[in-house]
């Protein structure tokens, strides 16, 4: 599952690259993120993304996107008390539809691909740790997304996104008590900048 993920990202990329001579219509872009706690006790989730696409035209894009979480969950019931680091990296191919050709464009998107899920857990009774450790696991997942961009130039571009994301799976810390089968679907709110080589509404 690993292996794919990467080969799906990496194809993507590839295949841009192959057929855009001289970069022309390939955008390159960063962004952070800000998510919404995926069960009770968590807190804030921050992160941020890296990501490539080819502009086909003003309207239609495809690229491959990596992003990265981090959460800490907490969970405390009479003298047990547990805590748990998630790391979640999706690692998607991607498409968008701009649907205006102004400098400020709306636009919908899809990501597919695996979702890396790193697990840390700690588990303390009474002040005495009872257990301590670590997993991961990849999950075939999608993100849905909604965002604006505003062209500050032909090249240079500003953006603010909402993504869904969804793993096809649950996750789990161990064989402990502690199930974060929520955690498998999260909201992020992402805001960056995209830079253009070429102009991308030719």
């Amino acid at each position: 599952m690993k292996k794919a993920g990467w080969c799906l990202v990496m194809g993507v990329a590839l295949t841009m690259l192959i057929q855009v001579p001289g970069l022309a219509q390939v955008s390159a872009s960063a962004s952070g993120g800000y998510g919404i706690p995926t069960a009770a006790g968590g807190s804030s989730m921050w992160g941020g993304s890296l990501g490539a696409q080819y502009y086909f035209n003003y309207k239609l894009a495809v690229g491959a996107r990596v992003r990265t979480y981090v959460e800490t969950i907490g969970q405390n019931d009479g003298g047990l008390n547990g805590s748990l680091t998630a790391v979640t990296m999706p690692m998607m191919a991607t498409i968008e539809y701009h649907i205006t050709d102004t400098d400020f464009h709306p636009y919908v998107g899809l990501g597919a691909g695996v979702i890396r899920s790193a697990l840390i857990t700690d588990l303390r009774f009474n002040g005495q740790n009872i257990y301590d450790d670590s997993s991961k696991e990849y999950n075939f997942g999608l993100a849905p997304k909604l965002g604006v961009g505003f062209d500050i130039t032909q090249g240079l571009m500003v953006t603010a996104e909402a993504i869904y994301n969804v793993s096809l799976g649950k996750n789990q810390a161990g064989n402990t008590q502690l199930n974060f089968e929520k955690s498998a679907r999260f909201l992020t709110i992402h805001a960056g900048i995209a830079f253009t080589f070429g102009n991308r509404f030719d």
